[in-house]
Parts: C-alpha cells; structure tokens; sequence
C-alpha cells in the first residue's frame, strides 16, 4: 500500500488516462502539475488523507470522465471549471471538508450521470442549473448546510432515479405534481430537513420505490390516492405533524417492506387492509394516538420482523394468531390499554428476540410456551396485573439477558436460573414472591442489576452476591430479610444503588461499606435494626446523592467527615438515637435539597451555617430533639425551602423576622418550643397548630397584650439563669438580715424591763452590800461600747436609744 505525499512528477507522463491511487495512506495536497495530463481521463483518490483545495491547473485536464475525490480532507470551494468538462460523467466529491455553494456551472457538464457532495459543508440554495442535467441519474447532496426552496425538478430531469438531499435545510412546500408520468424517480430521500405543506404532491411520483420524508414539519393528512405509489417498497414519514388515521387504501401498496409512520398526531385504529401487506417486514407506528384494537388481520402479515406500537392507545386482547409471525424478532407494545391473557400461541414466534408488553393492563399467567422463545433475549412485561407462578421454562431460556417482571402480582418462589449466562438485568421488584433468594441466581456472573424489592422474601442476602464483579444495582428492599449485610458484598467494588431498606438486618453498619464501595451514589439502609455508630468512612463515598439511614438505632454523633460528601441531595438520619451536636460542617453539602434529622437526641442550638445550603427545597427536618437557643437569623436564606419543622425542641427567643423571605414555604411547624414574642404578620397565614405550645401571640394565636418583645439583643439561658441565681441570693441575705435586726430589737427590750424589776428590788433592799454595783454593770451592757452590731452608725443608734432607756429607769428608780 502507498503512502506518503503524491509525487508532483507524476505531472510529467503527459499521456497518462488513468490515475488511480484510491485507498491508500496518501496525505498533502494534490499537486498541481497534474495539471500538465491533458489525456486524463480517470482521477480516482478517494479514501486517503488528502488536504488542501482542487488546484486550478486541473481546469487543462479537459478530457476528463470521472473524477473521484471522495472520502479526504479537501478544503475550500467547488472550482466552478468542473463546467467545462463536457465528457465528465461521475464527480464524487463526498465527505470532505468543502464549503461554499454549489457552483451553478456545473449545469452545463450534459453528460453528467452521477454526482456525489453529501458529506461536506456546502451553503446556499441548490442551482436551479442542475436541472439541465437531463443525463444525470444520481444526486446526492445530503447532510450539508443547504437552505432554501428544493430547486431540484424530476419533471426536467428525466433520467434522474435516485433524489437524496437529506440533512440539510431546505424549507418551503413540496411543489405539485413533483414529477411527470415518464419519471425515472425511484428514490426521493429529503428526511431532515425543513419541509412544510402535504405530501399531496408526491402523488404523481408513481415510480417511487422508496420515500423518505421523516423528520420535517409535514402536515395534513396521509392521502387516499396513496395506493397510486404502487411500486413503493419503503415508506417513511415518522416524526412529522401528520394526522388524522391511516387510509384503509395502504392495503393496496402490496410491495411494502417497511411501513414507519411513528411519532405523528396520527389517529383512529389500524385498518384491518394492513393484512394484505404480505411483504411487510418493518412496522412502526410507535408515539401516535391511535386507538381500537389490533386487528387480527395483522398477523396475515408474515413477513413482519419489527412491530412497535410503544405509546399509543390501542386496547382489547392481543390477537390469539400472533403465533402465525413465525419471522418476528421484535414486539414492542409497551404503554397501551392491552388487556385479557397473553396468548400461548405467542411462544410460537420462535425468532422473538425482544418481548415488551409493560405498562398495559394484561392480566392472567405467564403461557409455558413461552420455554419455546429460545432466541429470546429481552422480555419486559413490568406494570402489568399479570400473577401465578414463572414457569420454569422461562427462566431455562438461555439467551435471556433483560428480564423485567416488576410491578405485577406474581407468587410463589424466585424460581432457581438455569439458562443464561448472559443475564444482566433481573428486576422482580413489588410482586409476591416468598422465600429465600435462590443461590443460583449468583450463576449468572454478568448481572449488573438485581432488583427485588418489595416482596416478602425471607433469610439473609446470600454471601453469594460478592460473586457479581459487575454488579452496579442491588435493591432488596421492603423485605423480611435478616442478618448482616455480608462481607462480600464489599467486592462489588461498582456498586452505584444499594437499597436494604425495609428489612429485619441487625448488626453494625460495617466500615468496608464506605470504604470499599466508594462509588455508591444510592445508599438506603432505613427501617433495619442496624445499631451502633455512623462510621467515619463515610466521607469515602463522595459520589454519594442519597443517603438514608432513616428509623435503626443508630447512636453517637453525626461524623463531621459527611462534609465530604459534596454532591449529596437527599440525607434521611431521622427516627434514631444520634446525639451531639448538629455539625456546622454539613454546610459543605451545598446541593443539599432534602434534610431530615428529626427524632434523635441532638442538642445544641441550630448551627446558623445550615444557611449555606441554599438549594435546599423538599424539607428542613429537625423536630423532635433536645436542640435549644434561638432559631438563627439566617434560615432567612433559604429561600427554596418548601417545609420547615423545628418542633418539640427547647428553642427560645423571639420568632427572627428574617422567616418572613422564605416565601416558598407551605408547610411550618414551630410547635412545642419555648419561643416568645408576636408572630411576624408574613407568617400569619399558617394554622395554629404550626405555633401551639410556645408562648407566642398574634394572628393566629391570641392577640399580644403586652408590647411586643424586643427583638434586639435577647438574654441566653445562662444569663438569666444568672440572673435568678442573683435575685434569690440577694432575697436570702436581705431576710437574714431582717431576722437578725428583729432578734436585737427583742432583746433589747426584754433587757429593759428586767432592768425595771431590779430597780424596784434595790429600793427595798437599798442598803445590801453590793447592789448597786450589779445595777450598774447590768446598764452597761446596753452601751455604746459593748453593743455588737454591723456598723458604727448602728451603734451609735443603738447607744442613744439606750441611754434614753437607761435616764427614765433612773427617774423611776
């Protein structure tokens, strides 16, 4: 094989007619002196590595018949000098880099059969020019950037069998009568475009075989004249505006192979003239909404290998002769009205490779013929009421690879998997089976999802499981499962969605989970008795998006390593025995849009950094713990929040008025708390219950009858802790001190009048020996000196009030 650079001394075997170096390793340009071969007659370089533009001096090479250019990198313009090749009759300068239009001389190249540009970036309208080439038989002009009218008319290019400007953008109406009778037309491709108006001008195309109009802003209505394109063998007009049904005149069309008219506004049923089409192969009517039944005569069509009706409205049975399409490959009739059993004779298609019947209404068991679908490969029946047992003969089949049976009300045990290999999907999901997981299941090395939550299975997940390397989704939830989660699950190192959820496991929540599956983006262990505390590891899983641990018991702090996790939407820790503090560092989950901490033990106040997570949406959650301060001003900036609950806390202080910005939100439970104050009017329209147990007033609780709280600065609770603690300390010394004063002040008195008495018994006596002396010293102890009291001004107080005392006994005695 050549390679390298064309050698530009080529140009100098001047009687050189054929030059063909196609599929070889050639790149740089193509030289000039090429030029200087004026007996050129053939110029094939396609499928190289050419750059570069055409150069001009090929203009000399006059004698020139085909030139094949195809499948490089030319760049640059058409050189309009391809004019003036009057023998030319092939030009193929597909899938290269050219741009500019397409130049309008090559009209004038008569002898033109073929000519090739799809592939390019050509701009402009199509040259009206070309249709002077009343000998050219293929135009292909597809996947370029062409606009504009299709200038192009079969009626003046009488030869002209195979029409392709697909992928480009071409606008305007299909012009009428688009052909004449003695059209060569054969194959008319002007899918992708920008086509409006009917199809009605088509019509007159009778010798169409294949036509293509798909994906253009077609509307109107499929004719009834129809049937006079009857040489068509492939009719495409999906993803068009068309409506109303389809004429029962497509019967006529007897050479139809492949029928695609899906994705329309297509309405009314099938018409049972479809029967006729003995040679159709393809039918796709899939996204329309049609409706009535599938006609029995359908399956007249044996040739069929692919029916899609996905998303209409079809109703009734499947027919019972869908058995006679022994060809069929395919057969998608997902999302209808289908109702009543699955037909037995639907296991006699024996080349079905894709079964899909979901999202219908068909009821019954699974037929045993189905054990005869041994191509079968894809079998989808979810969404269904279909219930019984799986007949082992389908899970025998052993090219199955999808099997999805979810949503339906089948029993009975998970049957044992003795066919395929190729499994990679398993979903059994919300059903009724019983029993144990099957080991065999594990067999099949190449699952990727295993999905059967929402049964009533029993026992513990199989150790077996470590088994799957490929594993990406494992779902057993809302089951009656037991025991730890087994340690070999940590060698399905893939894991994305792990779901355990609603189940009896036990145990702690192991490490390795966060440390070996660092992939998960779906954690689900609520509902279990798992114990103990979250692990540290948890911060491994940064692809985590959500994490529910939701109603175990759980205990300890929430780690401050969850700050890791940074991509987290949806964090479910409620209905627990965690304790601690909320950490401030959970602001580091900034796309945080679901947070739900309720029923634990946490205390503290609420961390005021949780204002960082402005994506929060669906709800904040924290009810139900020990937290207490003040709500932070700033939840304020949670401005998406839809549902607040802090009740049943032991919050305080005044309702902040920053509340009043989160207008998103619908639901708000401040119950239970010990908050004061008035409620801020922009909150007035939530129910009582959202404020009840707090003592709060205004709209809608009671009116305020104090002036309302002073929401400035608010004392903490061990300011006015100690501020109690002052008042009763400084109670107790003022009383001890009254008690003290009252025990003087009696004392005092008692004093004075035994002081009286004495007085009296001395004037009887008043010659005994010493009874003055006792007298006297009794005096004293009322004077100033000897009197013990707290202050000097006391007892001078004291003193003066004694001597007063002491002058009137004198007088008395």
């Amino acid at each position: 094989m050549l390679y390298g650079e064309i050698p530009p001394t080529l140009g100098n075997c001047t009687s050189l007619e054929t030059l063909g170096l196609a599929y070889c390793r050639l790149n740089g340009t193509i030289p000039p002196q090429l030029g200087n071969l004026r007996q050129l007659k053939l110029l094939t370089f396609q499928n190289n590595s050419l750059s570069g533009p055409i150069p001009d001096q090929l203009a000399q090479c006059t004698r020139i018949q085909v030139i094949s250019l195809n499948d490089n990198m030319l760049e640059g313009e058409i050189p309009s000098f391809i004019g003036e090749f009057s023998a030319l009759k092939t030009l193929n300068l597909a899938n290269n880099c050219l741009k500019g239009e397409i130049p309008a001389d090559i009209g004038n190249v008569r002898s033109l059969n073929h000519l090739y540009l799809f592939g390019n970036r050509l701009t402009g309208n199509i040259p009206y020019e070309l249709n002077q080439l009343s000998q050219l038989q293929i135009l292909d002009a597809s996947s370029n950037n062409l606009s504009g009218p299709m200038n192009i008319s079969p009626d003046h290019l009488i030869s002209l069998e195979f029409l392709v400007i697909s992928s480009n953008f071409l606008q305007g109406e299909i012009p009428k009568d688009f052909c004449s009778r003695n059209s060569s037309l054969r194959n008319l491709f002007l899918a992708g475009n920008q086509l409006t108006g009917t199809i009605n001008g088509l019509l007159s195309c009778t010798s169409l075989q294949s036509l293509d109009l798909s994906n253009n802003s077609l509307t109107g209505s499929i004719p009834h004249a129809i049937d006079q394109l009857t040489e068509l063998v492939n009719l495409a007009l999906h993803n068009n505006s068309l409506t109303g049904p389809i004429p029962h005149q497509i019967g006529n069309l007897t050479n139809l192979e492949i029928l695609s008219l899906y994705h329309n506004h297509l309405t009314d049923s099938i018409p049972v003239e479809i029967g006729k089409l003995k040679r159709l192969a393809l039918l796709f009517l899939y996204e329309n909404q049609m409706s009535g039944t599938i006609p029995a005569e359908l399956t007249n069509c044996t040739s069929l290998q692919e029916v899609d009706f996905f998303g209409n409205h079809f109703s009734g049975t499947i027919p019972d002769q869908i058995g006679n399409l022994k060809n069929l490959i395919v057969l998608q009739l997902r999302e209808n009205d289908l109702s009543g059993p699955i037909p037995p004779s639907l296991g006699y298609c024996n080349s079905l490779q894709q079964l899909a019947l979901a999202d219908n209404s068909l009821t019954g068991s699974l037929p045993d013929t189905f054990g005869f679908l041994t191509e079968l490969n894809l079998i989808t029946l979810y969404n269904n009421s279909l219930a019984g047992d799986l007949p082992r003969s389908l899970l025998g089949l052993k090219n199955l690879s999808i099997i999805n049976l979810s949503h339906n009300k089948f029993s009975g045990t998970v049957e044992p998997l003795t066919g395929s290999d190729l499994l990679t999907v398993f979903d059994l999901t919300n059903n009724s089976f019983s029993g144990q997981i099957p080991l065999e299941l594990f067999k099949s090395r190449n699952l990727t999802r295993i999905r059967l939550g929402h049964n009533q299975l029993t026992g513990p997940i199989p150790s077996q499981v470590g088994l799957l390397h490929q594993l990406v989704s494992l779902d057993l939830s809302d089951n009656d499962l037991t025991g730890e989660m087994p340690l070999s699950l940590s060698n399905c190192k893939g894991l994305t969605h792990l779901l355990l959820n609603g189940n009896r496991l036990s145990g702690y929540i192991p490490s390795w989970v966060f440390r070996d599956l660092v992939s998960l983006g779906e954690l689900d262990l609520s509902s279990n008795n798992f114990s103990g505390d979250i692990p540290k590891e948890i911060g491994n899983c940064s692809a985590l998006i959500k994490l529910s641990l939701y109603n175990n018991k759980l205990t300890g702090p929430i780690p401050v390593e969850i700050r890791k996790l940074t991509l987290l939407n949806v964090l479910n820790l409620q209905k627990n025995k965690l304790s601690g503090p909320v950490p401030p560092e959970i602001q580091q989950c900034k796309k945080l849009y679901e947070l739900r901490l309720s029923e634990n033990l946490l205390t503290g106040p609420i961390p005021s950094e949780l204002s960082s997570l402005t994506e929060l949406q669906v709800i904040l959650d924290l009810s139900y713990n020990d937290l207490s301060g003040q709500i932070p001003d700033t939840l304020g900036n949670l401005l998406k929040l839809e549902r607040l609950n802090l009740s049943f806390n032991q919050l305080q202080g005044a309702l902040p008025d920053s509340l009043v910005r989160l207008t998103s939100l619908h639901r708000l439970n401040l119950s239970s708390n010990l908050l004061q104050g008035e409620i801020p009017l922009a909150l007035s329209s939530f129910p009582q219950n959202s404020f009840s147990g707090n003592n709060l007033c205004g709209v809608p609780m009671g009116p305020c009858s104090d002036p309302p709280v002073s929401k400035g600065k608010h004392l903490s609770k061990a300011e006015v802790e100690g501020i109690i603690v002052a008042i009763v300390l400084v109670s107790a010394i003022v009383c001890v001190a009254l008690m003290y004063i009252m025990a003087r002040i009696w004392s005092n008195w008692r004093e004075v009048s035994v002081s009286t008495s004495d007085c009296e018994e001395s004037n009887s006596k008043r010659w005994v020996g010493n009874g003055d002396k006792i007298q006297a010293s009794k005096y004293r102890k009322l004077g100033p000196t000897s009197t013990r009291v707290g202050s000097s001004e006391e007892k001078h107080s004291w003193g003066s009030d004694t001597s007063v005392l002491r002058m009137k006994n004198d007088a008395a005695c």
